[in-house]
């Protein structure tokens, strides 16, 4: 009698379908990880780009904006810039018309306080300026009204350092001198005065 063993011959097919079926779905499962972490690779990147694309188009846009701005103001830019140039040219005329004014007033201011200082036997021959400094020469009755002269001078705050540079008899009870100072035409005393009253008021 012939046997036929079926269960041996229908479970070796079974198995064998059984096993493509893991192999091909581990091959299946492996793709679609694949996939997933491209798609979420892309959506990362881009992601970051559209938010970097984003912030550079923000950037562009104040960049042009300030651009715009900054061409409003330089109207008014140049236009400072050319008052600061007029204010410059018209502070340098006012001082070159204070220096003219003081140089025409300066031989009379001289003139005058060389007079006020002056004191009794004591009377002048000469008198040079150049550039601030003062030379006198004259007479006087006795050495101590030259003296007293000196003394006037260095007490005026327009004079500085009186020098006498000679002292001689000339006869009886006369001298001859010749001294120099600086002569200021403002001086600080003046100047520190003048403002006190100005604050006064």
């Amino acid at each position: 009698m012939i046997k036929i063993n079926l269960v041996a011959e229908v479970a070796a097919p079974a198995a064998a379908r059984r096993a493509r079926r893991e192999v091909s779905l581990g091959v299946k499962q492996g793709d679609l990880i694949l996939l997933v972490m491209l798609a979420l690779s892309f959506v990362v990147v881009g992601g970051n780009w559209y938010l970097l694309s984003s912030k550079r188009t923000n950037l562009q846009n104040q960049q042009q904006e300030l651009q715009a701005e900054r061409d409003k103001l330089q109207v008014y830019i140049d236009k400072v810039k050319e008052l600061e140039v007029k204010r410059d040219a018209l502070k340098h005329k006012i001082e070159i018309i204070d220096k003219l004014k003081e140089n025409q007033h300066g031989p009379v201011r001289i003139m005058d306080e060389v007079s006020r200082a002056l004191p009794d036997l004591v009377w002048l021959t000469t008198m040079t300026v150049a550039n601030n400094v003062v030379t006198l020469e004259g007479k006087a009755m006795d050495e101590n009204a030259v003296a007293n002269y000196i003394a006037n001078l260095d007490a005026s705050p327009f004079f500085q350092e009186p020098t006498l540079l000679d002292l001689s008899r000339a006869g009886q009870d006369v001298f001859n001198f010749r001294l120099t100072c600086v002569f200021t035409y403002k001086p600080p005393q003046i100047k520190s005065s003048t403002g006190a009253a100005g604050g006064g008021q």
